[in-house]
């Protein structure tokens, strides 16, 4: 073998060794961009979760004051002497702005009631549950044409305003399902940013692992272009444990 062949061999060599090296940047370029992609994304979920627990907060903070100002005017009305009903009526709003419609149970109003307010409730509970009175007069109501005239008189416009009013929804949230759904957000935010943390830490792994390649061309050292394995291996495992292993 002449020199000339040996020239040619170690040319071939060196080409080889820089494709070698150019396909394995190229590899990590991708590598690179999807795990930026992640990153970028986790970034832009955890602003807009952001945005919604404001609300949320903004929301219960609304309709929890609205509950204590409701039971505070319910303690005032039973303590006039015509103030009953209408103490009846605030507390029971005072529930439903703090437990939801239907009310939950274990769950009252923020206000705690008063002496007062207690008396007022346990007499209209009283009242709610005495029988109805009989008498002529009922038994006279209770006839049988009077009575499948009136019932299907008084259950016309019922029926008739059935059909035009829309149907409400079967529960409206209250103070208390609201905090846990802002609470359930922000856990759901702290794991988006544990995610978004290690996809960064991906990509200083990968980038790393592009220098060195850079610069196993440039001084002509695969020695740097075997460590970029390293980093390589390490951005992607990274990357991985943010994925499945972030809860």
């Amino acid at each position: 073998m002449n020199i000339e062949e040996i020239k040619e061999g170690a040319e071939h060599a060196h080409e080889k060794g820089e494709k070698t090296i150019g396909l394995t940047m190229a590899v990590t370029a991708v590598l690179l961009a999807m795990v930026t992609l992640l990153s970028h994304r986790s970034h832009t979920e955890e602003v807009l979760l952001q945005g919604k627990i404001v609300d949320d907060w903004n929301f219960y903070q609304a309709k929890h004051g609205r509950a204590y100002e409701l039971g505070a005017l319910a303690e005032i009305a039973a303590l006039l002497p015509n103030g009953k009903e209408a103490a009846v009526k605030d507390y029971k709003k005072s529930a439903e702005e703090e437990c939801g419609v239907p009310v939950e149970e274990n769950c009252k109003s923020p206000v705690k009631a008063s002496a007062a307010l207690l008396a007022v409730m346990a007499e209209t509970s009283g009242d709610s549950a005495k029988p109805a009175k009989t008498g002529p007069s009922a038994e006279h109501a209770a006839a049988p044409g009077h009575e499948s005239a009136g019932h299907d008189a008084a259950t016309a416009p019922e029926k008739s305003a059935e059909k035009h009013e829309p149907k409400e929804t079967a529960h409206k949230p209250g103070a208390t399902n609201i905090q846990e759904q802002a609470k359930e957000r922000e856990h759901e935010q702290t794991i988006i940013q544990n995610q978004a943390n290690f996809y960064d830490g991906a990509e200083l792994f990968l980038e790393i692992s592009i220098v060195l390649c850079s610069i196993a061309l440039l001084a002509d050292s695969r020695l740097f272009w075997k460590m970029s394995f390293l980093t390589t291996l390490g951005g992607v495992a990274v990357a991985l444990w943010g994925m499945f292993g972030v809860h």
